[in-house]
């Protein structure tokens, strides 16, 4: 009919009985094959494609509809062009339609497996973060994510080998520091040691016969003890650098009064860091036995330190400290928001000053760069303050050696050993060496099952030890700063004398 032009009207359609929806449509030019649904029509091939072939056609593409995606033209072209040249119906199928393998969501195979390692890494952390206090678990995040590299994100765990965890391993060393790479290593560690006692099935770590991680990578690397003790002199003189120099860098924020009145607290109280910084206004209290003092004190989660793997530390407790009234004068002098829950607001007075906005003060009293947005660097040209004024680099925590050490020299030792916090001894004396001892005899109540007593007479002698020292530093400090120039005073201008020998305050002669 198409080859004599018998055709009347457009064309005409045959439907397939076999295959709903498969038609025929042939008009005056030629014929094709046609997938009709109720959404849209989809051309399957020339009108030469056998009837068979046709029908797989239309089964294929209406299976793609159904999925929601576009039958393929190409697929098509293909399975058309196949069965023209009278290639197996099998081996047609084959090309034209591969079959593809259903590629699951990151929720399907977290929850079915197998894990990935970028899966591990993060359904452990989700685990492990809220165990650990916030200053430390932001630094545990870090070292554990620093495994996540290009070539192990996608790898499955029960494929990960010895040998790519030695390659991490040595690119870690290369960029960073065998610190670094200790710290991702014990991450690591404790990451597949979690998969394998709690999730061996969703890893895939279940067909590992032993845990080959634990001894298969080490890093030989021993953190140092560090025993830095700053002098009195340099704990008060950095706090008078430190209230002199409030903006550095070059921009426009200064240090603000509560992370002063935080630096402070660490040199009047060398208190933990994490602990010092989060005190809460409701937690403290007067001592109506000492009119003047107060009383501040922890919860044993919050003097809870960071931990870490492989670390074993005594079981925290609960902390008080008595703060003598020279030591609030000093604090009270910062004008922070008093309405915050927290005794050393931040920015937001909804939270407390952070640890690492602590760490960022001493970084530039250091003079230490910081990168900025976009790639940029904030940069010191005031350099390193502390050196400048010949101050040894400290951090909060060696003010606790400090203090014990003065208050040794003072046979306050007891009292020091209590402040900080340290376990009990047991007394093998008399009751005059009860002050000598981390911990003297325990009563009924807070005050002295606290020991507060014992605390308050080494906070007593560090307190003023330390106001004396700063006042001593702050005098010097302002003698050696340049005064302003001072200006002469506006001079009155004086009158001319009209004739010689009078002087310019006589009254003149009248004109003639």
């Amino acid at each position: 009919m198409v080859a004599s032009g018998a055709f009347e009207g457009r064309g005409y359609e045959w439907a397939d009985t076999t295959r709903p929806g498969l038609i025929l449509r042939v008009g005056r030019q030629g014929g094709a094959w046609h997938l009709k649904t109720e959404a849209r029509t989809v051309r399957l091939g020339d009108m030469s494609m056998s009837v068979t072939a046709a029908r797989e056609a239309a089964k294929r593409a209406k299976a793609d509809l159904k999925a929601g995606k576009n039958p393929s033209r190409d697929d098509l072209r293909v399975w058309e062009d196949a069965t023209k040249s009278g290639v197996p119906v099998r081996t047609a199928r084959a090309v034209a339609f591969p079959k593809t393998l259903h590629e699951p969501t990151q929720d399907e195979r977290r929850r079915d497996g197998p894990w990935e390692w970028h899966d591990l890494v993060d359904v452990y952390l989700a685990k492990k973060l809220p165990t650990l206090k916030e200053r430390w678990a932001t630094q545990y995040e870090r070292h554990l994510r620093r495994a996540v590299d290009d070539y192990l994100r996608r790898k499955l765990v029960k494929d990960v080998t010895q040998e790519d965890l030695l390659k991490l391993r040595a690119r870690i060393l290369n960029e960073r520091s065998a610190s670094a790479a200790a710290d991702t290593v014990e991450a690591i560690k404790a990451a597949m040691d979690w998969a394998k006692a709690q999730e061996p099935i969703l890893s895939g770590l279940d067909s590992a016969a032993y845990p080959w991680w634990r001894e298969g990578v080490q890093v030989e690397y021993q953190s140092g003890t560090r025993d830095h003790t700053p002098t009195l002199d340099e704990l008060a003189r950095t706090i008078v650098v430190a209230e002199h120099y409030r903006a550095l860098g070059g921009t426009a924020k200064e240090t603000d009064d509560a992370t002063l009145a935080a630096l402070w607290a660490i040199v009047l109280t060398a208190q933990r860091l994490s602990a010092l910084v989060g005190t809460r206004r409701t937690t403290t209290r007067d001592w109506d036995e000492r009119p003047g003092w107060k009383v501040w004190t922890w919860t044993a989660v919050e003097m809870k330190g960071p931990g870490g793997a492989g670390k074993k530390k005594a079981k925290p407790k609960p902390h008080g400290l008595p703060i003598p009234p020279a030591a609030l004068a000093a604090l009270a002098r910062f004008g922070v928001d008093r309405s915050s829950t927290y005794l050393f607001p931040g920015r937001d007075p909804r939270r407390a000053v952070t640890a690492s906005a602590m760490t960022g003060l001493f970084d530039r009293l250091k003079g230490k760069a910081k990168g900025a947005r976009k790639g940029g660097l904030t940069v010191r040209p005031e350099g390193d303050l502390m050196e400048r004024y010949g101050i040894r680099h400290w951090t909060p925590h060696d003010v606790r050696r400090t203090l014990s050490s003065l208050l040794d020299m003072e046979r306050l030792g007891g009292s020091g050993s209590a402040i900080l916090a340290h376990s009990k001894a047991r007394a093998n004396g008399d009751q005059d060496a009860e002050r000598e001892l981390p911990a003297s005899i325990t009563l009924k109540h807070y005050i002295h099952s606290q020991r507060i007593e014992l605390k308050a007479l080494g906070m007593q002698v560090w307190t003023e030890a330390v106001l004396a020292t700063y006042a001593r530093e702050k005098a010097a400090f302002d003698a050696r700063m340049p005064a302003a120039p001072v200006l002469p005073e506006p001079r009155a201008p004086r009158a001319r004398a009209r004739s010689r020998g009078r002087s310019a305050d006589t009254n003149p002669l009248p004109p003639r």
